[in-house]
């Protein structure tokens, strides 16, 4: 019988600990081997922009399997991939893939029915905005996000562009701020993508995508009522499907969003059915900090190229921070700031960074997923998000003379 002295003991014991890999809550183990992702949704945002930029970023992840409602879609794009990846139609075969740590879950509408699937398989999530359409699907996911111990990290990239610690620092040299201008420009998608080769596929399956549509309906219901399709629609399709950056962005740059909205205007008014075409959007509240938020979201198709920016007017200075085109990985955010210094008026600009918001949101999820990292993005901001959002929509409902049920009708514009 070999015996063994305590000292060897724990040298033992430590060397032991030391080759297994730590763990996080929720179980997940915290490795140097890049995280193993699998993607469900095939569209143009996995293919001009998640997928690059995860092979940018091989060394923190690598795509084991890859769904999409077209079969072929998702044959295809698997085979461009490097390595063996796994292709299918439905996301519960991601979703229970041994070879599958986290996902990312890029398809339109509202997301609540994934993230909720993926929790319960134990995988970390990164999910594109909107998270959810209505504030009861946010609570049902905070429950389970909490329960489960994973990660869940919102798409509203703009909060991780690198110049937003900067333009917040820059709010506090320009004195007391009295308005904040908030002016978006939006162009048809396809001027912005003419550059990405996207890969086209036959008709989706049917069964799939009518399932992904009835559940968006349900809860597009549930958050704005079945009493007119035209303030829903500006709902899910304008304010949800651009709109909500701004929101985000709005809530990084520590300004937070109003509690209530004084005024929303849409030319041409809302009707009780979906309009051909996204309107303009003029909305108007009074930020947390006293300043007055002007928020403007202009749709024009032949605008040759994205406009977004937040202008910040304060007692003593103001400050101008432009985002880029979403498709365009060339551009970078611009930051500008007027301020007096001794009594002297100064411009001080910042140079673009070298990354961009949609890495750097792909760098953050994976220092959460390995390490705890702090999460910019939870469930609870895009709850905020919902909450204002679903208040502009009630005020412009109300200057159209339209009514609006759900939970934005229960909420109060005073």
């Amino acid at each position: 019988m070999v015996t063994i002295s305590e000292p060897a003991l724990t040298f033992i014991v430590q060397l032991v600990t030391l080759c297994l890999p730590s763990v996080r809550k929720g179980g997940s183990p915290v490795s140097e081997l890049p995280i193993r992702i699998g993607v469900v949704g095939l569209g143009l945002i996995a293919q001009g922009v998640h997928l690059p930029n995860l092979e940018t970023l091989r060394d923190q992840f690598t795509v084991t399997h890859v769904c999409d409602a077209s079969l072929d879609r998702a044959a295809s794009v698997a085979d461009r991939l490097p390595g063996s990846v796994r292709a299918s139609t439905r996301f519960i075969d991601v979703l229970t893939d041994p070879d599958v740590d986290a996902v990312l879950i890029l398809t339109p509408g509202s997301h609540g029915d994934i993230v909720l699937a993926a929790l319960e398989q134990g995988k970390d999530v990164f999910v594109e905005k909107p998270l959810a359409y209505s504030l009861a699907e946010i609570h049902e996911l905070r429950e389970a996000q909490v329960a489960s111990g994973r990660v869940v990290q919102v798409g509203t990239m703009k909060a991780h562009d690198p110049l937003v610690p900067a333009a917040r620092d820059a709010l506090g040299r320009i004195g007391r701020l009295a308005v904040v201008r908030v002016t978006v420009i939006h162009p048809t998608d396809e001027c912005q993508f003419e550059h990405i080769r996207l890969l086209n596929a036959p008709a989706p399956d049917p069964a799939v995508t009518s399932e992904a549509e009835a559940y968006s309906l349900r809860r597009a219901r549930e958050a704005m009522g079945d009493d007119a399709d035209g303030p829903r629609s500006l709902y899910t399709d304008v304010l949800l499907g651009s709109v909500i950056h701004e929101a985000a962005l709005l809530r990084a740059l520590g300004l937070g969003l109003p509690r209530t909205t004084d005024f929303a205007c849409v030319d041409p008014p809302l009707s009780e059915t979906p309009a051909s075409q996204p309107p303009r959007l003029l909305a108007v509240g009074v930020l947390p900090g006293g300043a007055q938020l002007q928020l403007s979201w202009t749709w024009a198709p032949d605008f040759p190229e994205y406009v977004e920016e937040v202008m910040a007017i304060g007692s003593a200075g103001r400050m101008r921070l432009t985002m880029p085109g979403p498709y365009l990985p060339a551009h970078r955010s611009a930051l500008t700031v007027e301020s007096m210094v001794d009594g002297q008026r100064t411009v001080a600009t910042t140079q673009p960074h070298h990354s961009t918001a949609f890495v750097e949101e792909l760098r953050a999820f994976a220092a959460s997923v390995r390490s705890g990292a702090p999460n910019v993005c939870t469930i609870e901001g895009a709850g905020e998000d919902l909450t204002f959002l679903q208040q502009v929509a009630r005020a412009a409902a109300k200057q159209a003379g339209l009514p609006v049920g759900g939970e934005a009708g229960q909420g109060t514009d005073s």
